[in-house]
This record gives C-alpha cells, sequence and structure tokens, in this order.
C-alpha cells in the first residue's frame, strides 16, 4: 500500500469526492465508489453466456454463415476476454453499426473504474486501518 500517495489523495481530493470530515471507513468507502465522471476499462474475462444473452436472435440469423461460425468459435470457449482488441474487431465486423447487438456487446465489454482503481490500477480499495495509517502513521 503506498500509504503517502493514499494520503494525498484524501488531503487533496482531487475528484471531489468529499473525503473532508468522514470517518476512516466512510473514506475507504468513498475509495471505492465510482466518481461522478468515471474512467472506464474494458471487464477482461467474462461468461459466453453474456453475450448470448445480449445478441439479438434476429441479428445473429441475418449474419453470413462464416460469421455465424465465428461468432459460436467465440463463445464456444466459455469465457470471452473483452479486453482483447481482436476479439472486439470481431464482434464489431460481425454486427452492423447501429444494430443493437452491436451496441450492447460494447457497453457490455466495459465497467466504469472505482476511484482507488483510477489511482492505483489494483481493485480493491485501502481499509479503514490503511486510511488510519495514511493520515495518522
Amino acid at each position: 500500500m503506498d500509504y503517502v500517495a493514499l494520503k494525498n489523495e484524501i488531503l487533496t481530493d482531487p475528484k471531489t469526492m468529499g473525503y473532508a470530515g468522514k470517518s476512516d471507513q466512510q473514506i475507504s468507502d468513498l475509495l471505492n465508489t465510482v466518481p461522478s465522471v468515471p474512467t472506464t476499462i474494458y471487464r477482461g474475462l467474462i461468461n459466453a453466456y453474456e453475450i448470448i444473452n445480449n445478441t439479438v436472435p434476429s441479428e445473429f440469423s441475418a449474419l453470413a454463415a462464416i460469421e455465424q461460425n465465428r461468432y459460436l468459435a467465440i463463445t464456444g470457449a466459455g469465457q470471452v476476454d473483452t479486453s482483447n482488441a481482436n476479439v472486439r474487431s470481431a464482434f464489431a465486423q460481425m454486427f452492423a453499426a447501429g444494430t443493437t447487438t452491436r451496441t450492447n456487446l460494447s457497453a457490455m465489454a466495459i465497467r466504469n473504474k472505482y476511484r482507488w482503481e483510477e489511482l492505483t490500477g489494483i481493485d480493491r480499495a485501502p481499509s479503514h486501518i490503511d486510511i488510519a495509517i495514511a493520515l495518522r502513521g
């Protein structure tokens, strides 16, 4: 844990998260909150059923046989890595711009980062104990 960076975040509050006057636990909770102006990240590995659930059957049926086979090969892996540019490109090539499926899959592939994750790249916020150490040593 980088306590210097944590203390600086709390004292300067650059994203106006509202740390001032809060308890250590409340600050920890705020660091595990998505800021009002979030940064997004690709979700990474997701279960294939999420892709299938977000695919409009009529749009899948309208795909050429080769694209249907590619879709089935990707989803047949059980999990799909949405952080992989090749995977995202494959789905974008399969489903035309403006289709519901393309919109659904694009939206499903990303999520908002929590504040602590924006700062460190780590998806676990510091505990109230970490807050206490950073502020009071």
